[in-house]
């Protein structure tokens, strides 16, 4: 009987041992193949600087896209990549660059879906409600999704959101007005888009087929009858 223990207590190590590996395997091949979405938010100097609004469109597309089915890039680089691909690209105006500019954007560097986000903020509104004194504001959001692989949109839209801030002591803020609607904004955007989280397939172009040239035929030479 003591014989056999040191061989059960190997058993029992290998057989608790060998699940943690095979778990391991595919959570590697599932963060491979997940699909990588590139975020470019723009907009106004006023827009970008409101932090607390950003903040809100981060969070929110986070949530629309997990990182546990996808790569969502958002950060600095790519707000700086953006701004000298469009340069060499003669874009002057960020809200006129075309979707086969932004698949090819994409796929310089190995992106699935890049996603532009440009907001543009209306005329704000002072008013009076009751006792409280408010501040109302529109904001537009030009909403763009590439599929790299194809080149295509699969969503193009402008959304507009409006927001609301009143305060009954004091001046109503109309940072936390432009937030709100830019909240509005984003979750009309999460709403509306879908995107596998299964990684597209690169569409291979066809091979430019070589033409044969035929021989060029010589004119028969005409025989003259013999009189």
């Amino acid at each position: 009987m003591k014989a056999l223990l040191p061989a059960l207590f190997f058993v029992l190590i290998s057989f608790f041992s060998i699940p943690a590996h095979a778990e391991f395997v595919p959570s590697v091949l599932q963060q491979v193949e997940k699909p990588t979405i590139a975020v470019i938010l723009g907009g106004e100097g006023a827009i970008r600087s409101n932090e607390k609004a950003m903040k809100l469109v981060q969070e929110k597309l986070a949530v629309k896209f997990p990182s546990s089915q996808y790569n969502l890039i958002t950060d600095s680089k790519l707000a700086q990549d953006i701004l000298v691909f469009t340069e060499d690209e003669d874009v002057e105006d960020i809200k006129q660059i075309k979707k086969s500019q932004l698949a090819k954007f994409g796929e310089k560097r190995n992106y699935d879906y890049v996603v532009m986000l440009l907001f543009g903020m209306g005329h704000g509104r002072a008013g009076v409600d009751f006792w409280a004194a408010s501040y109302n504001i529109d904001v537009d959001m030009q909403a763009k999704v590439v599929d790299v692989s194809t080149g295509q949109y699969i969503y193009r839209q402008n959304i507009m959101g409006h927001g609301k801030s009143s305060a009954a002591i004091g001046m109503p803020s109309s940072v936390n007005a432009f937030a709100k609607a830019t909240e509005k904004c984003i979750e009309t955007f999460n709403k509306e888009v879908v995107i596998s989280p299964i990684k597209p397939k690169k569409v291979e172009q066809p091979e430019a087929q070589t033409k044969v040239e035929q021989p060029e035929l010589q004119p028969k030479a005409e025989v003259n009858p013999v009189k």
